[in-house]
C-alpha cells in the first residue's frame, strides 16, 4: 500500500481492528446515531460488500495460477502445508510488501534450517498480475536469492486475482496510478483447509513456524 495516510487506507485497518477509530473524530464511548450512520455509509461506499470470505477452517478456493517458472500452481500442495500471502513487485511502501518479503525470507531460512522443505512451502501471490507475469516474478525472485524449492511467487489472470482478494478480504484500490492494498497471510493445510489467517503485518515468523510444527506433529 502506497498512501498510508489516506482515508481509504485507514478504513480497512478499522475493520480489522473491530473497533471505531478516532481517525474519524468519533470517541469510542460516545457515538451518536448520526455519526454512526455516517461512518457506516462511508465504509459501505468505500469497500464493496463481500458476501462470502474465507475464514479459519474453511476450504481454500480453487485457483489456477502460474509460478515464476511458468508452471501451474495452486493454494495448496499435496503433502505440504502452504504459507501464502499477497504482494506485488513494484510496491515501494516499506511497511507493506518489502516487510512481508522480509518476513517470508525469515520463514524460508527457518524452514531450510529445520529441514521442513518436505512439509512446508511459501507462496507469494501478486496483486498486480498484468505487470507481474512469470518472467517478471522470476527476475524478482532471483534478485532476492529465493530458493524455489521452498518459496514461489505466483500470478494469474486479473479476474482470478480479483476473486482471490475478495475471497481473502484483501482490499485493493488503484488511485492516481498507485495500487493501495491491505495485507493478508494464510496457512493452508495440504488438504486445502485454511488453518489460520493473519491480517496485517504484525504476525511474527515464529508464530507461523509454531503452527507449521504443530501441523507436522499432528500427522
Amino acid at each position: 500500500m502506497q498512501k498510508n495516510n489516506s482515508s481509504s487506507a485507514r478504513i480497512p485497518r478499522i475493520l480489522n481492528q473491530g473497533s471505531l477509530s478516532p481517525a474519524f473524530g468519533i470517541r469510542h464511548k460516545r457515538i451518536t446515531r448520526t455519526a454512526l450512520a455516517t461512518l457506516l455509509a462511508l465504509l459501505t461506499a468505500t469497500i464493496p460488500a463481500q458476501a462470502e470470505t474465507v475464514r479459519d477452517g474453511d476450504t481454500a478456493p480453487e485457483a489456477q495460477l502460474l509460478n515464476e517458472q511458468g508452471k501451474p500452481t495452486q493454494l495448496h500442495a499435496e503433502g505440504r502445508a502452504t504459507v501464502m500471502t499477497f504482494i506485488f513487485t513494484r510496491c515501494a511502501a516499506m511497511e507493506f510488501c518489502p516487510k512481508m518479503n522480509s518476513k517470508f525470507n525469515e520463514l524460508q531460512a527457518a524452514i531450510q534450517k529445520e529441514g521442513l522443505q518436505d512439509q512446508a512451502r511459501l507462496l507469494s501471490i501478486t496483486l498486480d498480475p498484468e505487470f507481474d507475469r512469470p518472467e517478471r516474478l522470476k527476475e524478482f525472485s532471483e534478485a532476492m536469492e529465493i530458493d524455489p524449492a521452498v518459496w514461489n511467487f505466483a500470478t494469474g489472470s486479473k479476474a482470478q486475482i480479483d476473486r482471490l482478494t475478495k475471497d481473502f478480504r484483501v482490499f485493493t484500490e488503484t488511485k492516481d496510478g498507485v495500487l493501495n492494498h491491505t495485507l493478508c497471510t494464510a496457512l493452508v493445510r495440504p488438504d486445502g483447509t485454511v488453518e489460520k489467517i493473519w491480517r496485517g503485518n504484525f504476525w511474527k515468523p515464529d508464530d507461523v513456524l509454531a503452527k507449521l510444527r504443530s501441523l507436522n506433529q499432528s500427522k
